[in-house]
């Protein structure tokens, strides 16, 4: 049941918190100056994703830190040396460390019903593949709107499945607390006013890309464990298509994919195809919406060989979408 006082409290807050930081970012000088491969053409501000670092601490004030310790603190973590690393440049390595660090805080809690030899394998998997997740967020968070867009409607079908969809036994999945899934959805809202517009006012920076990942990717363990049913992996697949493929194709031509580049097809189709930022946003948003309608629409409950089959499917159909564009993209050169 939502408390909506909490949330308005929290949003009241995050508000405030959003004045304050736009105040000292100004005092500070706390921007981003744009370089050769940027998306952006004037120094804007940045780092401003700690309002969702914001309103996961005031959640947890409010409800007395439901939530997992050591999830709490793996993303407090990540988040400050996020920021950091947005104000200083930090080592990749370093950055790296932090994150398996925080993945494994987060996994130590997780309701594995399995064997400690078992527990091991599951972990090790979950820590490559949250690994492969927090760094496409991040990667994907390059041009207006992105991140946000796309957040929103993935936290918008987590708090579906949470409240309207139902388990083997008729009852309501109810993976996560949907005031949890809400307050988070409120703190993007909130940031996009200064993000989702042509010219932004701030930019989420590493702090906020990392800390919503960390969410997302909690909340997708959390639906897994409590259903089973790997077709929701298909609920932020659009991210994962363009930065897997685009850093695969890095990595077979033996590139750097830390350094800067425009290769994502999303920067593609704003620096090639010459689109709008906003309108490859919200592209992508609607893009990643209907796949999810369509997902939300399956039981929760599936044999695991129509999960797999499903989800092939759905991937393949993606990659074959992205190469599609990817290579018309390659003949506007």
């Amino acid at each position: 049941m939502l408390n909506y006082w909490s949330l308005l409290l929290s949003a009241a807050s995050t508000s405030a918190f959003v004045a304050l930081y736009l105040l000292l970012g100004r005092k500070f000088g706390l921007y981003d100056h744009p370089n050769g491969r940027s998306s952006h053409a004037t120094p804007t501000m940045t780092g401003m994703g700690l309002v969702l670092v914001c309103a996961f601490m005031f959640y947890g004030f409010s409800t007395g830190f439901t939530l997992p310790d050591y999830f709490v603190i793996g993303v407090l973590m990540l988040a400050t040396v996020s920021f950091i690393d947005d104000l200083i440049f930090l080592k990749h390595s370093l950055r790296f460390m932090f994150q398996i660090l925080a993945l494994l805080l987060m996994l130590w809690q997780l309701p594995f019903a399995s064997q400690s030899q078992e527990q091991l394998v599951l972990t090790i998997a979950g820590v490559i593949f949250g690994i492969g997740v927090l760094n496409a967020f991040n990667f994907m968070d390059g041009i207006n709107g992105m991140l946000l867009l796309n957040s929103f409607v993935i936290l918008g079908s987590f708090f579906y499945l949470n409240e309207f969809v139902s388990d083997e036994q008729g009852k309501p999945l109810h993976f996560t607390d949907s005031n949890f899934i809400v307050a988070m959805m409120i703190a993007v809202a909130i940031m996009a006013t200064l993000n989702v517009r042509t010219k932004a006012i701030a930019f989420m920076g590493d702090v906020g890309s990392m800390t919503i990942s960390m969410i997302i990717l909690y909340l997708m363990y959390s639906l897994l464990l409590a259903t089973g049913n790997y077709i929701y992996l298909l609920l932020f697949s659009i991210f994962g298509i363009d930065a897997g493929l685009t850093v695969g194709y890095k990595l077979i031509l033996r590139e750097n994919i830390f350094v800067p580049h425009r290769d994502f097809l999303f920067k593609r189709l704003v620096h090639i195809a010459r689109f709008p930022h906003l309108k490859v946003s919200i592209g992508y948003a609607l893009a990643q919406l209907f796949i999810n309608s369509l997902v939300l629409l399956l039981p929760a409950s599936m044999k695991y060989a129509q999960q797999l089959s499903l989800l092939f499917i759905g991937l393949i159909v993606q990659v074959v979408a992205y190469m599609l564009l990817r290579n018309s993209m390659v003949r506007r050169k």
